[in-house]
């Protein structure tokens, strides 16, 4: 557990478990109370310490229950944070709860969530945090967890944009179709995480979402309500990129297709011709190529070796193969 003070007019510290009154905080203070912990009575017993032991925040472990509860000044927030380290293909849901309450932003999770690890690496003690309130400080809170959700999808389309590359070389392989069918289950994956918090963003969107608080607050809200609209057209962008690579694919592999169909009939054109040759050679007549013996016979290979080569000479420099 980690307890961060931001402090506007001085500066801000990590302070331990007793040294952090909650009632006692000024306007220009804001505490963040980050607790890591798996079962219900640890979260209960970490948070003792501060007075806050009685916020009913059971309901939010419950999967089946509503993203969002409010409590006396209190409310709260479940969400899913992606975990993907660098590669989509190992993203994997990260619950984590949201309480936010007069000056005091608690954050609970089982498992490191990256971005606010990244909050709270953040050496600078005069950060001027501390001017936010608490609903401004969890709407931040919430903007980052969307920023991974991004960080996500960009990895995702680096991923395609190699596969794209690698299917566009002169040689392209069935191989591909498999990792496209990969790319295809792990932006589902992804999709899925992402539409669960729609009830969640939805709601503050909405005016009777803390319906008391000020108006720049109700923006805020409603201002990561759209960012996360936007981070659905994002992965909802990236199904179609999956699509379009398949679509690449197949148009890779007609095109191969076609270029063996087309070496195909050259070389039955060319060896059709030297069958009528040698064809028209065997009939039985007497002429006067047949008198000549071995010479007449090495002169009239030579004639089909040289008209070969004057094919194939054409056929590459028409571009027929590569």
């Amino acid at each position: 557990m980690r307890v961060v003070l931001f402090d506007a007019d001085g500066d801000d510290q990590i302070l331990r478990d007793k040294a952090l009154d909650p009632a006692g905080l000024a306007d220009n203070e804001l505490a963040w109370i980050d607790v890591h912990a798996e079962q219900a009575a640890g979260i209960r017993e970490a948070l003792s310490p501060f007075g806050l032991g009685d916020l009913p925040f059971e309901p939010l472990l419950d999967p089946d229950h509503a993203p969002l509860f409010s409590h006396q000044d209190w409310f709260g927030a479940r969400a899913i944070a992606p975990s993907w380290n660098g590669h989509i293909a190992e993203c994997s849901p990260l619950p984590w709860l949201l309480l936010v309450g007069p000056n005091v932003v608690v954050t609970i999770h089982r498992d490191q969530l990256a971005f606010l690890d990244d909050i709270a690496a953040l050496e600078d003690p005069d950060s001027r945090i501390g001017k936010l309130g608490a609903d401004s400080f969890a709407a931040g809170l919430l903007d980052r967890m969307l920023t991974s959700y991004f960080d996500a999808v960009d990895a995702f389309e680096d991923r395609l944009d190699h596969l794209e590359v690698e299917i566009l070389k002169p040689r392209v392989r069935n191989e591909h179709l498999p990792e496209l069918r990969r790319l295809r289950a792990d932006v589902s994956r992804l999709r899925r995480l992402l539409s669960s918090h729609r009830d969640l963003f939805d709601a503050m969107a909405r005016p009777d979402f803390q319906p008391d608080q000020p108006e720049k607050v109700e923006k805020q809200f409603r201002a990561v309500s759209a960012r996360y609209e936007r981070a659905m057209d994002a992965v909802e962008n990236a199904r179609d990129l999956v699509v379009g690579s398949y679509e690449l694919l197949s148009t890779r592999l007609s095109q191969r297709t076609n270029e063996s169909m087309r070496v195909l009939t050259f070389v039955t054109v060319l060896l059709g011709t030297l069958a009528v040759v040698a064809g028209v050679l065997g009939m039985n007549f007497q002429a006067t190529l047949f008198e000549t013996g071995t010479t007449g016979f090495w002169t009239t290979v030579g004639a089909m070796a040289l008209f070969v080569a004057a094919a194939l000479l054409v056929g590459r420099v028409r571009g027929w193969w590569r």
